[in-house]
């Protein structure tokens, strides 16, 4: 099939002086989303054979302060890439990066950028709070684009499970959670050599983070006041599908919102994605049976300070019968290395996973960590105690560097599969939604009724699982 000829607007695709401070209305959004849920979606076939001389795939982005700059340089990176619609309610952004991107049209609602220049976008970035990954993720896949979320996937356990249905869906759509670290060469040794049974099968999994960590504010309550937002920030649109609160300053944007209930999923959304991913790959993990969490500050308004998760599985092939045990721990908790059956002068720091199995346990370190002198004193490798031999001596596989964002990229014309896709991604972050809910009613065993998506000895938690979105924000199948 031919590339599609994408309609042009010159005065957009060389840029434009104009920063769009009006959202479009209600009705018109409606309208267009309506007519493009109805179109079918691509077939991507114009992208199965790769870059020709002048075939690029643009892209539009959405939040391009903090992560979503990163997100922004990575994908710039690759040699088939054009970005023609670039968007963030802080229009600081526009000043800091419209010289370095001269084809791209700057918006402040997503919703119009999309409406505008639907036409000519084959994918989208998203790298805003957590709260606003479904709802954008959602439009632009119904729409035919290809995706590329940050993590946490979705905010909520309904997010992310029909999220991870549209995408089984839809598979010529590529997607792709921003788990970075996923394409690290130790952390991709971890999953194979658990897949080949380093450890023989699962009876438990162990992960935690030192987050919060003084990152941002968690266990404390709503905070009063209210102040007018800076000129340079569109606080309804930061809001988006959220509850209306009012603004104060530094406490919720630019990065203080991870902690806060309504816009993000505390220390678990945050480094869980990055930590259990493999593991729980590996271990062919579904929908979790109950969990609890274990803490003692939570308030209405935002995580607690520190925290221990317990989600119960059903068995797989690759765990021990009669169910398989994921704990997690924040806030500088962390189980003790004897009950884990590694030795106790192991340097375990930061942010770690132990996968416990029959014939042993995996340290499975996230980042390589280095002292003062720069010399690593952590690596990413994965190191195996054995319950009989003690420590082993591992045969990593030999495997090639990868650049995360590049192997989207490259799934977009055909040559790769992101392993992180939606589909997976989705079934991970429902856990993690689960995890994260279970705080409100913290040191409760709560039972997950998967088909429901509710706890069934919690009836007050559904808003929670399947959280409402503000008025005039409904996104058609979440």
């Amino acid at each position: 099939m031919k590339r599609t000829t994408h309609r042009r607007n010159p005065a957009a695709h060389h840029g434009s002086d104009v920063l769009f401070r009006r959202p479009i209305s209600r009705r018109e959004f409606l309208r267009i989303s309506a007519a493009c849920t109805a179109l079918p979606l691509m077939s991507c076939g114009h992208m199965l054979r790769g870059p020709g001389p002048n075939e690029r795939l643009q892209l539009a982005k959405i939040a391009v302060g903090g992560m979503g700059e990163s997100d922004l340089q990575e994908l710039s990176g690759h040699p088939g890439v054009t970005f023609i619609g670039l968007c963030d309610v802080d229009a600081r952004g526009k000043e800091k990066l419209a010289g370095k991107y001269p084809n791209a049209t700057w918006f402040s609602d997503w919703r119009e950028m999309l409406a505008k220049l639907g036409d000519r976008i084959d994918g989208v970035s998203i790298s805003t709070p957590d709260h606003m990954h479904a709802p954008i993720a959602m439009t632009a896949m119904q729409m035919g684009k290809h995706v590329y979320c940050q993590k946490p996937l979705g905010h909520s356990a309904l997010e992310n499970r029909r999220l991870a249905e549209f995408a089984k869906a839809h598979p010529k759509l590529v997607t792709q959670m921003g788990t970075q670290r996923s394409a690290a060469i130790g952390r991709r040794q971890q999953l194979q050599l658990l897949r080949e049974g380093a450890v023989g099968k699962f009876r438990e999994i162990h992960a935690w983070s030192d987050r919060p960590a003084g990152w941002w504010p968690q266990g404390e309550k709503r905070p009063p006041g209210s102040e007018t937002p800076p000129a340079w920030l569109s606080w309804d649109l930061f809001l988006g599908v959220a509850p209306e609160r009012p603004y104060l300053s530094n406490r919720y944007t630019p990065f203080n919102w991870r902690g806060t209930y309504d816009f993000g999923c505390g220390a678990l959304g945050d480094m869980g994605c990055h930590i259990m991913d493999y593991p729980f790959l590996a271990a062919k993990l579904g929908y979790p049976v109950s969990v609890r969490c274990d803490a003692t500050d939570a308030t209405d308004d935002e995580y607690p300070t520190k925290e221990t998760i317990t989600l119960q599985y059903e068995s797989t092939d690759m765990t021990v019968p009669g169910g398989i045990k994921v704990v997690w721990y924040d806030g500088g908790l962390r189980p003790k290395n004897s009950s884990l059956g590694i030795p106790d002068d192991v340097d375990v720091r930061g942010n770690a996973i132990v996968v416990v199995g029959e014939k042993g346990s995996m340290l499975c370190p996230l980042d390589p960590e280095r002292d003062k002198s720069g010399a690593i004193v952590l690596t990413d490798e994965p190191q195996v105690w054995n319950t009989e031999k003690g420590k082993l001596g591992l045969k990593l596989p030999a495997l090639e560097r990868r650049n995360h964002w590049h192997h989207w990229v490259d799934g977009c014309f055909g040559k790769s599969v992101p392993e992180a896709n939606f589909a997976f991604a989705g079934l991970l972050c429902e856990s993690l939604s689960v995890g994260a809910a279970a705080s409100r009613f913290a040191n409760r065993d709560l039972k997950y009724d998967a088909a429901a998506i509710a706890f069934s000895n919690e009836p007050a938690a559904t808003s929670i699982l399947q959280k409402p979105y503000r008025a005039g924000w409904k996104v058609e199948g979440l």
